[in-house]
């Protein structure tokens, strides 16, 4: 009776020392042999370093040749990222975070200590301004491209540097010239050159407003992938699943996870709450929004900065004629993406548009923002005087891109032939007002600009305005309306 008795207590003992460790079985841990975790590919949020990017130290100019301008398209560093619900959004990420119950929880105490430990730190005074991590990533970009390319930074080589008026861009500029040159040129504003988005209102209705355009990343959102990861989640934490809705998972993915290791490039442990392929579907789910927004879903949404373009093909027009002048663009991921479509440097995906349906299959795509605009990401166009003339190198995220796609040049394209590549002679469709309003041309929105004068360091600035910039008779009706469509966000922030 009493082995009886013993017997029946192991085997209870072995059925609750086996429930315990199926209730701990998540953890970092276990995960020692995927070499993709920690996947930190947040997709806009993706920080440089964790972006597939290229290497300038390895980058040799081809034979015979030398350096003589670049024209340069650069994302903003890191950033805060103050959605107009952003305060509620941390809220909602308090609420999660006091409703963790160890007992139940299927995450190991290690990690789950960790995330117990989290404390927010939002604040509405951080507005969208770059990050500390932003400061170093454009810092980095700026001592790179001038140590890979010294005759172009030198004291007597000329150069404009161009942002919009964000402080994210102004920063990341300032951070950029500050670790590349040793003259301090000032610093031009022009936002309608670097976001005319957001002054279109044929796009916001036909695009970023068009719900149909957006119907299948809603299909997939609301579908058994994130249905199966919100129930997941909720057993890793110890949470009733009723607690935490899809919206709910969406901001412990992009608030807790993303956005928390982009504020100082440090690691979340909000992210230790998803596995590799959890985080795989989010980057999907926002590649095929992006695919409509700033590819090619619709000719708008990739057309829509043809005066970038236009301002580029120009520049380097400009330089085939013999300018020295370098000219640094500064903006937002709309911008790296629409040029990369625009001028042929990616092609549209094979299968068109992202479906719900083609998940998972469709993980390896060309597609893929998390790659192709990570924060601090560029573009560089590089012209080089070669001995049988000019030629064109781009550099996508330091990366070496040869032209044309379809008979790819390793020692670069002739400027000429990438003029017409680009189709420097082929710019009709590029009137703002027929594209934005179907009218006829009546103002060039890159016209007025801002010149910001700048000390050797980043931390203050003071507006001056060129000739060329705002005046009171730049104060019409129009202008008043397009403003208050920017000041109400009708576009969202890049």
């Amino acid at each position: 009776m009493t082995i009886n008795m013993f017997s029946k207590s192991l085997v209870f003992v072995c059925i609750l020392a086996h429930f315990a460790i199926s209730v701990s079985s998540f953890c970092s841990t276990d995960f020692q042999n995927d070499t993709e975790y920690p996947y930190k590919k947040y997709q806009p949020a993706t920080a440089y370093d964790e972006s597939d990017t290229g290497d300038l130290t390895t980058y040799q100019l081809p034979t015979g040749c030398s350096p003589q301008a670049m024209v340069m398209v650069v994302r903003h560093g890191a950033r805060y990222y103050p959605t107009s619900d952003e305060a509620e959004k941390f809220q909602s990420l308090e609420s999660v975070q006091a409703l963790i119950n160890d007992s139940n929880a299927e995450m190991c105490p290690e990690d789950l200590e960790k995330i117990k430990a989290w404390q927010s730190w939002f604040n509405t005074s951080l507005g969208s301004d770059l990050t500390l991590l932003g400061y170093r990533e454009a810092a980095g970009l700026g001592r790179r491209f001038s140590e890979a390319f010294p005759v172009l930074f030198a004291d007597d080589s000329p150069y404009e540097l161009i942002s919009s008026d964000t402080h994210r861009s102004r920063e990341s500029a300032l951070s950029f010239r500050d670790n590349s040159y040793n003259s301090k040129n000032d610093l031009i504003l022009d936002t309608e050159l670097i976001r005319p988005d957001l002054n279109c209102t044929r796009y916001q209705e036909e695009v970023s407003g068009n719900e149909t355009l957006f119907s299948e990343k809603e299909m997939f959102a609301n579908g058994e992938v994130f249905v199966n990861m919100r129930a997941a989640v909720s057993k890793r934490l110890g949470i009733p699943e009723a607690d935490i809705d899809i919206n709910t998972l969406s901001v412990i993915q992009q608030e807790g996870c993303a956005e928390d290791e982009i504020r100082n490039g440090t690691n979340s442990p909000w992210c230790l709450a998803f596995t590799t392929d959890e985080l795989k579907a989010f980057e999907y789910r926002d590649d095929m929004g992006e695919y409509m927004l700033y590819g090619f879903g619709t000719d708008l949404s990739y057309k829509l900065h043809c005066p970038t373009k236009r301002f580029i093909l120009s520049a380097l027009n400009d330089i085939n004629n013999g300018s020295e002048l370098n000219k640094f663009l500064f903006g937002h991921h709309d911008v790296i993406l629409r040029m990369l479509a625009d001028m042929k440097l990616i092609e549209p995906e094979a299968d068109g548009p992202f479906k719900a349906e083609d998940y998972p299959e469709r993980l390896t795509r060309t597609y893929q923002n998390s790659i192709l605009a990570p924060l601090a990401g560029s573009i560089a166009f590089l012209v080089n005087e070669c001995q049988d003339g000019k030629r064109l190198q781009v550099l996508h995220n330091e990366k070496k891109l040869d032209l044309p796609l379809d008979n790819p040049l390793s020692d670069g394209i002739p400027l000429n032939e990438a003029l017409e590549y680009f189709g420097y002679n082929d710019q009709n469709d590029c009137s703002w007002d027929e594209l934005c309003y179907g009218r006829s041309p009546v103002t060039d929105p890159t016209a007025a600009t801002t010149t910001i004068t700048t000390t050797a360091t980043t931390t203050t600035t003071t507006a001056t305005t060129t000739s060329g910039g705002y005046s009171s008779m730049h104060c019409t009706i129009s202008t008043m309306l397009l403003l208050l469509q920017a000041l109400n966000l009708l576009y969202p922030l890049n």
